[in-house]
């Protein structure tokens, strides 16, 4: 049955420097029946890159499209988001940069990936967003104008988009509708990586399509009452020294298929959650 299932993770990422790298992630996830995987860059320093820095991100980007090659060269449909974390323009104002400097470093950081996508060797723009900690309203506001600036990018080439959010439900869910709304990007092309699924409902009357984590315990049960509205992610972060942090791509597949065996999904709503709405999100992957 695994062989056939559409299983799928629509947001993970990959270590080729310290990690286990993408072949080896993608042989794998096939071997648990995996089809389709989106590769999403990591943070520059994970890959002993040096935040701020351009040319750092253009060699993160590289490393993401080819990691995505690797994982379609090993038999898996893969896709690249290319972008800069939040975490990486908090950590720059935390050290000394002007919000002015932030703000025209993470706006070429995001010029940088529409040209990567234009030239067709990735599908959208992430993670970029808000920190998922608390940080004052001043700092929120300017990752708000960032989202803005990332939202009208990604609406002139109708391109993807994955956000990074805190985790306020509804509230959260409300604050991305209003923006999107605002800039009028393409329907379910705005991705709410890391959805709680309270905000399930919200997020698809907003035609926002939620990722909810399958490591959370008990999230993807909750999820499951909303109807087959959602996709699913694992956020693998592909760090040894983190192993327990996040579930494996592998596992997430895995998951899919027992939920199947035991009856807790019908194969109908996989293939919603995980061909139907990725087909939505992506175009025709497979």
């Amino acid at each position: 049955m695994g062989t056939e299932l559409p299983l799928c993770d629509n947001h993970a990422h990959t270590n080729p420097v310290s990690g286990i790298g993408p072949r080896e992630l993608a042989r794998r996830f096939r071997k648990e029946g995996g089809k389709f995987i989106v590769i999403v860059a990591l943070l520059t320093w994970s890959l002993g890159l040096t935040p701020g820095d351009l040319d750092s991100v253009r060699k993160m980007y590289d490393i993401t499209v080819e990691s995505a090659r690797v994982i379609n060269e090993e038999g898996i449909k893969a896709v690249a988001i290319v972008g800069v974390h939040p975490a990486e323009a908090y950590e720059l104002l935390s050290g000394g940069w002007s919000k002015e400097d932030v703000r025209k470093f993470m706006e070429k950081s995001i010029d940088l990936a529409v040209r990567y996508i234009k030239e067709g060797k990735a599908v959208g723009i992430g993670e970029i967003g808000r920190p998922h900690w608390d940080v004052p309203s001043d700092i929120t506001e300017f990752f708000n104008e960032l989202l803005m600036y990332g939202f009208n990018a990604a609406k002139d080439i109708n391109a993807v988009v994955h956000l990074h959010l805190e985790r306020n439900g509804i509230s959260t869910a409300s604050s991305i509708i209003n923006m999107v709304r605002k800039v009028g990007n393409k329907p379910y092309s705005i991705i709410m990586h890391h959805a709680e699924p309270v905000a399930i409902d919200i997020a698809n009357e907003g035609s926002v399509m939620p990722s909810i984590p399958m490591g959370r315990k008990g999230e993807f049960e909750e999820a499951i009452k909303h109807g087959p509205s959602f996709v699913v992610e694992s956020d693998f972060i592909d760090d040894p020294k983190r192993p327990g942090a996040v579930i494996p791509p592998w596992t997430l597949v895995r998951k899919l298929r027992n939920y199947v065996s035991n009856g807790v999904i019908n194969e109908d709503f996989l293939h919603r959650i995980c061909m139907d709405n990725i087909n939505r999100v992506y175009g025709m992957v497979y």
